[in-house]
């Protein structure tokens, strides 16, 4: 059954858990958003469970997640340790599998522990540190999205979706994240979330290194045999013959180590582009008729756009985050490149998206590694435009379309810290990029009212929405195609986009390193 509602989210949820209809349980599940037609609705769709089939469904859950418990028992005793190299996503849930399956694993992250870590990127945010290139915005417990929206919302199908909302939930998550249609953690919620994981990890014998940077692996007789870490400018060897390569998809001195080992890589299709910025009242309005803030009821409007453009290239939106802010997502003190930020309240004054060109080698040129490099083109240029400070460059897009660099902002303020520069975007990218977002944003200001304000701001550079290479593995089996015990994991390897579908090749991933065992 459906309801059209407007009572606060909370109250109905306190009131679907009391409600009973003989032996049933009444409860939500699913929640979305009907803003057509200028009345704006927030829609409940409510289901009867009895206890039994509940219980039925969650032990169905738990053998998607756990398929070969029963055959595991036999292994435990006589299994090398496994290393999952990366704490995004991909690793912590590859690693919590593995670890429930009583494997004991060590989990590789090269920079630091969650409450570590938050400190060090707001030292750079606040102007008094520098970047830590071990350890920042794109490294560090929890992976790249953990300072994103934590957003869980994706195109992929799979049961194991339910697992990982529950497992969220279990370490911290609000549980609306199991029934929204679009459901999203928060980046403040979220660093809770992943350190109750971790420690999860560590209760079930598990072991996580931390300041710990991944050099490569060791063959013998064609197999894998060890993996050469450094951890305090001390080289160690871990011996195994199993490794989860969750590396992210900024790794890219992981990736030219991997190169000159040999393992099967190619250069695939990224994007590059900008972050936008518009008041989250003007979206708000926009999307849903009214000003969010006004309600309880509602958070920050999201938006998705795609266009064609006169270019002939498409435009399109990404990691929209409302009542967020931009943020500096660069791994060194040479380069500047900019990501999105929410916080669960979304209540920040503005809202922002990135704004992405898809590329490929006819962009950036042959050679397996020439898409990271064409990246830190784009991110030094940005650096020198921005003035050489880590400030990024910013420009409103009436000056843009001028061509003229911005002197004063409009009602629009950048959000991006530690500060920002009015700059010629000319200077960062080549026409073909400049001008489908040029031409773009002015399409899509006809599918959202406002979206082509002239105060709208860009800041630039966003280049790294996805891995510029894919490791190969076998589709079957998981594992590289060339060197057998290795299964490449996740976004950084090419087989996933965002915190769901990478957590979902996390637990992929470990499954079929058990299924080799078996």
């Amino acid at each position: 059954m459906e309801h059209c509602l407007s009572s606060k989210d909370k109250e109905l949820r306190g009131r679907a858990e009391e409600c009973k209809e003989g032996a049933l349980r009444l409860s939500i599940d699913k929640r979305y958003i009907d803003a057509r037609h200028g009345n704006t609705k927030i829609n409940y769709r409510f289901d009867f469970e009895d206890p039994d089939s509940y219980e039925e469904r969650e032990q169905e859950i738990l053998s998607l997640a756990f398929p070969y418990r029963e055959e595991a028992k036999k292994l435990i005793d006589n299994t090398a340790r496994p290393v999952v190299v990366g704490s995004g996503p991909a690793g912590l849930f590859a690693a919590l599998i593995l670890a429930k399956y009583g494997l004991r694993p060590i989990l590789i992250e090269r920079g630091e522990p969650m409450e570590d870590r938050v400190k060090t990127t707001q030292g750079y945010r606040d102007g008094s540190s520098k970047i830590n290139p071990r350890s920042n915005i794109q490294f560090g417990e929890g992976g790249a999205g953990t300072f994103s929206d934590g957003k869980l919302y994706t195109g992929v199908s799979s049961g194991l979706k339910a697992f990982i909302g529950r497992v969220f939930v279990v370490h911290g998550a609000p549980g609306d994240i199991l029934y929204d249609s679009h459901p999203h953690i928060g980046t403040d919620y979220l660093r809770k979330v992943i350190v109750g994981i971790r420690k999860d990890i560590i209760s079930l014998g598990g072991e996580v290194w931390f300041n710990t940077l991944f050099q490569g692996y060791r063959l013998e007789n064609g197999k894998l045999h060890s993996v050469v870490v450094e951890t305090d400018a001390e080289q160690k060897e871990i011996r195994c013959d199993r490794l989860i390569l969750a590396i992210g998809h900024s790794s890219r001195d992981t990736f030219r180590a991997l190169s000159r080992l040999g393992i099967m890589m190619e250069a695939k299709q990224f994007s590059v582009g900008v972050r936008i910025e518009h008041l989250r009242r003007d979206i708000d309005i926009a999307q849903y008729g009214m000003d969010t803030a006004d309600t309880a009821d509602l958070s920050a409007a999201n938006y998705k756009l795609a266009v064609d453009t006169k270019t002939g290239r498409k435009l399109y939106t990404f990691c929209m985050c409302p009542g967020g802010e931009v943020i500096a997502a660069q791994t060194d003190n040479g380069s500047v490149c900019t990501n999105g930020m929410s916080y669960r309240a979304r209540d920040c004054v503005n809202s922002n998206s990135a704004l992405l060109v898809p590329v490929d080698s006819g962009d950036y040129g042959d050679g397996i590694l020439a898409g990271i490099e064409y990246q830190e083109r784009l991110e030094k240029l940005a650096f020198t435009a921005g003035g050489s400070n880590g400030f990024a460059p910013v420009t409103r897009y009436d000056d843009l379309l001028k061509g003229t660099v911005t002197k004063s902002f409009g009602k629009i303020e950048p959000s991006y810290k530690p500060g920002v520069t009015p700059a010629d975007f000319s200077d960062i990218f080549e026409p073909a990029v400049l001008d489908t977002i040029k031409s773009g944003i002015t399409v899509m200001g006809t599918k959202i009212k406002g979206f082509d304000s002239p105060d709208a701001v860009l800041t630039a550079v966003e280049a790294r929405s996805s891995s510029p290479v894919r490791i190969l593995r076998n589709r079957e089996t998981y594992e590289s195609v060339n060197v057998p015990g290795i299964y490449p994991c996740g976004e950084g390897a090419g087989y996933a986009g965002g915190i769901m579908s990478s957590a979902i090749d996390g637990i992929n991933c470990a499954n079929a390193l058990i299924s080799s065992l078996i």
